[in-house]
């Protein structure tokens, strides 16, 4: 009897940690997906110039929509994480960066709303701040659980994986985003209307099938 119960105790115990190990695991690779997302804005206003006829202010709402999106993102995911749970907030948060990310490829189809992108932008903002919110205090209670105190150590740990997921998005957005054509003011000169909204249709293009993979 006493070895059948230490043999539940442990098949039970093996369960448990490897639950912990899966959360940690899919929380981690959270980290690596918005490291990813924050580094394309700046891909993004390079991208959008050629697409569409932009001057510095115009080009600067990328960074605007994307940050004014973490900020009313904030609150609200403090308070759905305090009061439904870590799990919610992430769903919630994996929900609006997915809607946000798959947005991009429709519109850029159209290719004429520099709006649209903008709307996606700070949807996938939105969403990331329900993630960070929540993804650093759950991988920090998720850790104290396999082994008391080590909290901190795994939050260091599934941070590193941001930077890693920033190089990953610049390659990204270099060799699948900005890998076409660029024309100089005096070549853009040289084309027709058609043939210069061709292009620039092209260019807006490029960046939904990087995003609805991202999504």
């Amino acid at each position: 009897s006493s070895s059948v119960g230490a043999q539940y105790q442990c098949c039970e115990q093996l369960t448990f940690t490897m639950g912990i190990v899966l959360q940690q695991t899919l929380i981690t690779a959270l980290f690596f997906l918005w490291g990813a997302a924050n580094n394309l804005n700046d891909i993004l206003i390079k991208q959008f110039q050629k697409a569409f006829t932009l001057n510095d202010m115009g080009a600067g709402l990328v960074q605007s929509a994307f940050y004014l999106g973490y900020f009313v993102g904030a609150l609200p995911a403090a308070r759905v994480g305090k009061v439904y749970g870590f799990k919610v907030a992430i769903l919630i948060g994996l929900g609006l960066f997915a809607l946000g990310a798959c947005l991009f490829f429709p519109v850029s189809q159209v290719g004429t709303s520099y709006f649209g992108f903008l709307v996606c932008l700070y949807l996938i903002a939105f969403g990331l701040a329900f993630l960070e919110s929540s993804a650093n205090p759950w991988i920090v209670l998720l850790g104290d659980l396999a082994t008391p105190g080590s909290g901190t150590r795994a939050l260091n740990f599934a941070q590193s994986f941001n930077p890693l997921g920033s190089i990953v998005g610049v390659l990204v957005g270099r060799f699948f985003i900005l890998g076409g054509r660029e024309l100089n003011n005096k070549q853009a000169e040289q084309l027709s209307a058609l043939e210069l909204a061709d292009y620039q249709h092209h260019q807006a293009a490029a960046v939904g099938m990087p995003f609805l993979t991202l999504g």
